[in-house]
């Protein structure tokens, strides 16, 4: 009986430490290129900004600029089979941007590639002659700065077999407008290409 009750133990024991092992880890952002997928990650999202900025920044365009200019994001397009965060995408390309000194982001206007900043018309309406607030310390009309420059963009994909495996491109377009002009001053496009087996999926 005793036997038998040490070995339903030594049993359970086993049986947790395996699900101790079998749990969530934490994987260190320059280690996970090893779970890499077919679909779009961290790492590519880093490898298209970083590319795209670097693009932008070395261009004529931005090295003409002596004064910052003011920046709105207007539409990023996902057409893929991803459920890319166009707003994480195009947020990171703007802190770059910003980070050069050639850039102000405004959120007081945008469109599907970021989320405007809703206060910004919502304590203009809700404090302007409202005796509740101080009308000294409530903003005044005439202080959004308009926007000189609008940045867009667009990711699609392409599946294709080649040699019995499977290959997927994604292509990011990211475009400069000049709002004054309509006029292109920038445009960048970047591609991710993966290959796996027929097993994989990109979606």
């Amino acid at each position: 009986m005793k036997t038998l009750y040490m070995a339903f133990l030594g049993l359970i024991s086993i049986l947790a430490f395996s699900a101790c092992n079998n749990g969530p880890e934490y994987v260190d952002a320059g280690d996970s290129r090893a779970y890499a997928s077919m679909g779009l990650d961290y790492h590519d999202i880093e490898s298209v900004v970083e590319k795209s900025v670097a693009s932008l920044l070395s261009s004529g365009y931005v090295k003409s600029i002596k004064q910052p200019k003011v920046l709105v994001i207007s539409d990023i397009i996902n057409d893929t089979m991803q459920n890319v965060d166009v707003e994480q995408l195009s947020r990171k390309v703007t802190r770059d941007m910003r980070n050069s000194g050639k850039f102000k982001l405004s959120l007081a206007l945008s469109g599907t590639g970021t989320s405007g900043d809703r206060m910004i018309d919502s304590v203009r309406a809700k404090t302007r002659g409202n005796e509740e607030f101080d009308q000294y310390s409530v903003i005044e009309k005439g202080q959004l700065k308009g926007a000189q420059l609008s940045l867009s963009g667009k990711i699609w994909q392409k599946n294709v077999k080649v040699n019995g495996k499977q290959r997927t491109d994604y292509f990011f377009l990211l475009t400069l407008v000049d709002l004054a002009t309509g006029e292109v001053v920038w445009d960048d496009e970047a591609n991710i290409i993966k290959v796996g087996s027929n097993k994989s999926v990109s979606w």
